[in-house]
C-alpha cells in the first residue's frame, strides 16, 4: 500500500484515534488518548501473562534506480534471472542497511541481582514502515534453588511523565510482581505505539526500568531503554526479488496482474505487474537486509518474511503466507489463478436516515431479525450532547426511541427482542422493553462504556466496574472485581458466566467469582466468545489472544499493520475475522493459523475498518467488513475473494459526524445484512 493509501489513512487515523481513555478505577489504566502487517504466534518460552497512525512516507519509486550495477548488466552472486525481465534496481552486493548516525545504537545487555539473571536489548526503535509500534521484552531467569518474587516497573504516573505526546500508547502486558520458580524463565512484555515519531524525522525517549526482589528493594537493577522511530525509506535499496509466472487454470498467461509482496512484520510493500507473457519480478529487500533492519532485537512477530498476494478481476484472491528471498537465493513463485465463482449479490432492501447528534455506532438484531436495537455514538471527539437509542422493526420503522443525556457505546438486545439495554456516557444503564417502556435505569455516576445481555435474557452486565443486573427489575449484584474500568463484555452461551474486558480480560462465573485473569495491555476493542467458552480479544497492544475457558493462552498473534478495532468469531470458534484501522482484514482458524490477510478493498484502495464493522457468518464462509471514512460494505468468501461490494457516497453535511460504516451484522442464513453508518443512516440488504 503505497503513498496513495498510506498517506490518506495516516491523516484519517490521526484524527480517528485521538481520544478515548478515561482514568482508571485503580490508577493503573492508560491516561493517554485513544488510539497500521501480520503474523505473531506465541514464541517458545513465553509463559507469563501477557495504536499508531500510518506515517507518511516518501513515494516509493515506480522505476527504482540501479545501485552500483555490474558493467555488463548481468546479475551478481550467480543470481538467476527472472523470466522476461532485466535486473534493474537490484544490487545484491549493497551494504546491509545500517542505522543513521543520529540513531541510538542498541545491544544485548545481561545484568543480575541475587539469583535472578536479566537480559534485554537496550533500544526499541522502529525503522520507517518496517514495524507498527514496537514490543519490548525483558528476559528473567531464576538461577537459584528457591522461588523468587520479582517486582518491576509498571505504568505509573511517573513513567507516563517520561513519554512524549507523540507516543499515544505505552502498555505493560503484565502486573507486578511475578513469581519465578527455581530454574524458571519468564519474559516481561511492554508495547510502545511510536505513533508520530516518523512525522518528526527521528524521535526518541528513554525509560529507566527497574527490576528487583520484592522483599529487598535495594537488591535490584536499573535498565535504561531508548524507545523511538526513524523515518527511513528502504524503497530503492532492493537486494533480491520474487519472480515467477501467473497463469489461469488452463495454462493461459494472465497479463496486467499486480502481484504484491508485503513484509509480514511490517507495513512496507513491493509490487510488480505481469507482462504480456504473464511473468513478473518484484524487486525487494533480501532476508539479510530485513534481519539487519530489526537490529537483532526480539520481536513479537513469528515471521519476518513476506506474504504474496494477487487480486485480479474474474479470479479468486491469491494468498501465499510465507516467501523468504535472500540475496543469493531469490524465490520463484508460479501462481495459478482459479476462476472466481459466481458472485454473491445483495440489493438494498431499505434505508433509514434518522437525524440525531452522533451518527449510528451499533445495530443489534434479535435472533429472528424482526427488530433491531441501534445506538448513537462516535469516536472521537466527544460531543457531550443528548441523543437517543432506538428500536426499529424489520422494515426500518422506528418502534420507539429512548432519550439519553449522552452517547451510548454499549447496547444489546435479547434473543427474542423483548428487552434492550444500553450503557451510556451519561453514567446510566437503561433497560427498555419491546413496547418502549423503561423497565429501569441504574446510575453509576460516571461514563459507562459497555452493556451486554446473557443468552437466556435474565442478566445484564454493565457499569463502570462490572456489575450483574437483573434484566427485569434492575437489582444489582456486585462482583469480586479487582480489575479496571469495564470497556467490553460477553456472556458465555451456556449462561455459566461471562468475560469482562478492561486492561485485563477476566472470566467470572454467575456467582461473581473470578475464575481467571490475563493482562493484555489495555482494554479489548474486540472481544468475543465461542460456544466452548474460549475468549478472543485484541486491542491497542496489537496482539490477538485466544484464552481457553480456564484462562490458558491457547495462541496469540501479533497484528503489525495497526490496531484491530473490530472482529467477529463463529459460534464454533473455528474462524475469527479481524479488521484494522490500517485497512487490513485477517481470517484465522481455531488453532491460530492465519488463513489469509488482505486489504479491505481491492489493491490499492484499502480503507480502515469501521469501529465495530466486522461480521462473520455462523459457518465462517462469509465475512463482511464496513470501511471508514469510505462508506463501503465488502463481503469476502472463505479464501478472501471479494464476492460483493457496496459503496455509497456518505452525507458529509453534518461536520460533527464521522463518516463510514460503523457496525455490520449478517443473518444466520446469510440472506440479510444490516449496517449502521456514521452519517446517521441504517441500511438493510437482502440476497438476490
Amino acid at each position: 500500500m503505497r503513498i496513495s493509501v498510506s498517506l490518506f489513512i495516516s491523516i484519517f487515523l490521526i484524527f480517528l484515534l485521538a481520544g478515548c481513555t478515561q482514568s482508571s478505577l485503580n490508577n493503573q489504566s492508560d491516561t493517554l488518548p485513544f488510539g497500521g502487517d501480520q503474523n505473531g504466534a506465541q514464541q517458545p518460552g513465553f509463559d507469563n501473562n501477557f495504536n499508531n497512525p500510518l506515517p507518511p512516507q516518501a513515494n516509493p519509486p515506480q522505476n527504482q534506480p540501479m545501485q552500483n550495477p555490474p558493467s555488463n548488466g548481468s546479475p551478481q552472486n550467480n543470481l538467476p534471472p527472472s523470466p522476461g525481465s532485466e535486473m534493474q534496481g537490484i544490487n545484491p552486493n549493497a551494504p546491509l542497511p545500517s542505522l543513521p548516525a543520529d540513531v541510538p545504537k542498541g545491544e544485548w545487555i545481561t545484568k543480575k541481582f541475587g539469583d535472578i539473571e536479566v537480559k534485554y536489548f537496550s533500544t526499541a526503535i522502529t525503522r520507517g514502515m518496517t514495524e507498527s509500534g514496537t514490543d519490548f521484552f525483558i528476559k528473567l531467569k531464576n538461577t537459584g534453588s528457591s522461588k523468587e518474587s520479582v517486582c518491576f516497573t509498571g505504568i505509573t504516573p511517573e513513567l507516563r511523565s517520561l513519554i512524549p505526546s507523540w507516543n499515544l500508547h505505552f502498555f505493560s502486558l503484565q502486573d507486578s510482581p511475578i513469581e519465578l520458580s527455581a530454574g524458571e524463565e519468564k519474559r516481561l512484555w511492554y508495547f510502545a505505539s511510536i505513533d508520530l515519531a516518523q512525522n518528526m524525522g527521528s524521535s526518541y525517549f528513554s525509560i529507566p526500568f527497574n527490576v528487583g526482589k520484592c522483599n529487598s528493594p535495594a537488591n535490584s537493577v536499573d535498565l535504561n531503554v531508548t524507545f523511538g522511530g526513524t523515518n527511513e525509506n528502504f524503497w530503492g535499496k532492493e537486494t533480491s526479488y520474487i519472480y515467477g509466472s501467473v497463469k489461469d487454470e488452463s495454462g493461459t498467461p494472465v497479463s496486467g496482474a499486480t502481484v504484491v509482496a508485503m513484509m509480514n512484520c511490517g507495513r512496507m510493500d513491493f509490487k510488480a505487474e505481469t507482462d504480456p507473457a504473464g511473468n513478473y519480478k518484484i524487486p525487494l529487500l533480501g532476508m539479510e537486509d530485513i534481519n539487519a533492519i530489526y537490529l537483532g532485537k526480539e520481536l513479537a512477530c513469528d515471521s519476518i518474511d513476506y506474504f504474496l498476494s494477487l487480486e485480479k478481476e474474474n479470479y479468486d484472491y491469491y494468498y501465499n503466507g510465507h516467501v523468504a528471498p535472500t540475496r543469493k537465493e531469490p524465490k520463484q513463485v508460479d501462481i495459478i489463478l482459479k476462476e472466481k465463482p459466481v458472485a454473491q449479490n445483495y440489493s438494498l432492501e431499505w434505508e433509514k436516515k434518522i437525524e440525531d447528534n452522533f451518527g449510528f455506532f451499533w445495530i443489534k438484531p434479535s435472533s429472528d431479525w424482526s427488530v433491531f436495537a441501534a445506538a448513537q455514538s462516535k469516536h472521537p471527539p466527544e460531543l457531550n450532547k443528548p441523543t437517543n437509542f432506538y428500536l426499529l422493526d424489520a422494515l426500518g420503522n422506528i418502534l420507539w426511541k429512548q432519550p439519553t443525556q449522552n452517547e451510548c457505546w454499549g447496547i444489546d438486545i435479547t434473543n427474542d427482542g423483548s428487552k434492550v439495554v444500553a450503557g451510556c456516557h451519561d453514567g446510566k444503564v437503561y433497560a427498555v422493553n419491546r413496547s418502549g417502556e423503561v423497565l429501569w435505569n441504574a446510575d453509576f455516576g460516571s461514563m459507562v462504556r459497555s452493556a451486554c445481555i446473557s443468552d437466556d435474557g435474565t442478566k445484564v452486565l454493565s457499569g463502570t466496574a462490572p456489575t450483574l443486573i437483573n434484566s427485569s427489575n434492575g437489582t444489582k449484584q456486585d462482583l469480586k472485581w479487582q480489575g479496571d474500568w469495564l470497556r467490553n463484555c460477553a456472556f458465555y452461551s451456556d449462561n455459566s458466566g461471562f468475560v469482562a474486558g478492561a486492561r485485563d480480560v477476566t472470566g467470572i462465573d454467575m456467582q461473581g467469582n473470578q475464575k481467571w485473569r490475563n493482562v493484555i495491555g489495555e482494554f479489548p476493542l474486540f472481544m468475543g466468545v465461542d460456544n466452548k467458552n474460549n475468549t478472543f480479544a485484541t486491542g491497542k497492544s496489537r496482539t490477538l489472544f485466544d484464552f481457553s475457558s480456564t484462562g490458558e493462552v491457547l495462541w496469540k498473534h501479533r497484528i503489525p499493520d495497526h490496531t484491530a478495532t473490530a472482529g467477529a468469531v463463529t459460534p464454533a470458534g473455528n474462524r475469527i475475522a479481524l479488521g484494522t484501522v490500517g485497512g487490513m482484514v485477517y481470517l484465522f482458524d481455531e488453532s491460530g493459523n492465519l488463513l489469509w490477510k488482505r486489504g479491505s478493498r481491492a489493491f490499492p484502495n484499502a480503507s480502515s475498518a469501521g469501529h465495530n464493522a466486522v461480521a462473520i457468518s455462523n459457518d465462517g464462509k462469509l465475512i463482511v467488513v464496513g470501511t471508514a471514512p469510505q462508506n463501503c460494505l465488502v463481503a469476502y468468501n472463505e479464501i478472501g475473494t471479494i464476492v460483493w461490494e457496496n459503496c455509497i457516497t456518505p452525507d458529509a453535511t453534518n461536520k460533527d459526524l464521522l463518516l463510514g460504516v460503523m457496525n455490520v451484522q449478517i443473518s444466520s442464513d446469510k440472506k440479510e445484512i444490516i449496517a449502521a453508518y456514521g452519517d446517521n443512516y441504517i441500511r438493510k440488504f437482502r440476497a438476490n
